[in-house]
């Protein structure tokens, strides 16, 4: 065995057991089944990992050949391979992890992954969602619809290299000093760079990234509306309410939203509740079910919901629970 074996101070799990190894994958990364393995007698899974906030940095190692099937709703990862390549088949297309090329997973609902004997991969995790809303923080904007990246990511070059040199500075220096989790800042920090290196990545609304926001109208009204219904999700939210709290004509907060984000302050409020349903549905607590939920989160018209929530995602809530337990 290797002796430097990435995160070996956060070990998680090694095993020959082949359920085990299931069972932690599936709690711990994807909804995953073992389909195949070339030698039964030789399978051993080395899993190592830590979390930095949202973000986590995992390490696994396949003594064997194995095939698994894999679900994923909600997350999304960066896969940095060996020298034994491992390959995943979404979308009808195989994407191969490698030193030169990092394989870039984004809530693929099915897909399959081939791990060959001996294949290690540093993968970079989070969620979906929180990449979403890291996205919004730094566009200071609201964003209808998914992000949508690139399935290959150049490693030798650009933000793909930069990525790769972060993730291995990290794993340094957690390795030498890990009382450095132990520092809410540096490690609000930490995720904070990672979170912004992920969407340095090729996607589908990076210029947005880069654009002169000095001259939009009123960002302080909008800024004060948009936190104000993030942590009233709860509540029966009114634009009266709205008006209050920003302290403006309907008028001024209208033009606010329009000009700087393209949408209204319902229509946003609207958005953060079916984020925030989808977040609880995937992850239930106890006999949670999606009335409860939705109620919680503020909507109370449950046929209404159930509509606007399917064509949001192109499911039924009920679906979205099932997956979740």
């Amino acid at each position: 065995m290797k002796l430097d074996i990435p995160l070996a101070k956060f070990p998680i799990l090694t095993t020959n057991c082949i359920e085990k190894a299931e069972d932690n994958l599936s709690r711990l990364l994807t909804t995953a089944r073992i389909s195949r393995i070339n030698d039964r007698k030789r399978f051993e899974l080395r899993m190592n990992g830590v979390n930095i906030g949202s973000t986590s940095l995992v390490y696994t190692l396949f003594g064997a050949g194995t095939k698994l099937n894999s679900v994923d709703e909600d997350h999304v990862h960066f896969v940095i391979g060996s020298s034994i390549p491992s390959t995943f088949s979404l979308y009808r297309k195989s994407v191969v992890a490698s030193p030169q090329n990092a394989a870039m997973l984004v809530s693929p609902k099915q897909f399959q992954i081939e791990r060959p004997e001996g294949s290690e991969v540093l993968a970079l995790r989070t969620s979906q969602s929180n990449l979403l809303y890291h996205f919004e923080e730094l566009t200071d904007r609201h964003h209808r619809g998914s992000l949508i990246f690139d399935h290959t990511i150049d490693l030798a070059n650009g933000p793909g290299a930069m990525l790769k040199r972060t993730m291995n500075y990290l794993v340094y220096e957690l390795e030498n000093n890990d009382k450095i989790l132990k520092n809410h800042g540096l490690s609000k920090s930490y995720e904070h760079m990672l979170l912004t290196a992920l969407l340095s990545l090729p996607h589908n609304k990076r210029e947005y990234l880069y654009e002169d926001r000095r001259h939009q109208v009123a960002p302080g009204i909008v800024r004060r509306a948009e936190e104000y219904m993030r942590t009233h999700l709860k509540d029966a939210i009114s634009i009266i309410d709205l008006l209050r709290i920003c302290d403006c004509s309907r008028n001024v907060l209208f033009s606010a939203f329009s000009n700087a984000r393209n949408y209204t302050p319902m229509e946003f409020l609207t958005e953060q509740r079916l984020q925030s349903v989808r977040d609880k549905l995937l992850k239930p607590r106890g006999e949670n079910s999606v009335s409860s939920i939705a109620i919680d989160c503020g909507f109370t018209h449950l046929g209404r919901f159930s509509q606007v929530y399917k064509k949001r995602f192109g499911e039924r809530p009920s679906d979205t629970l099932r997956k979740g337990k």
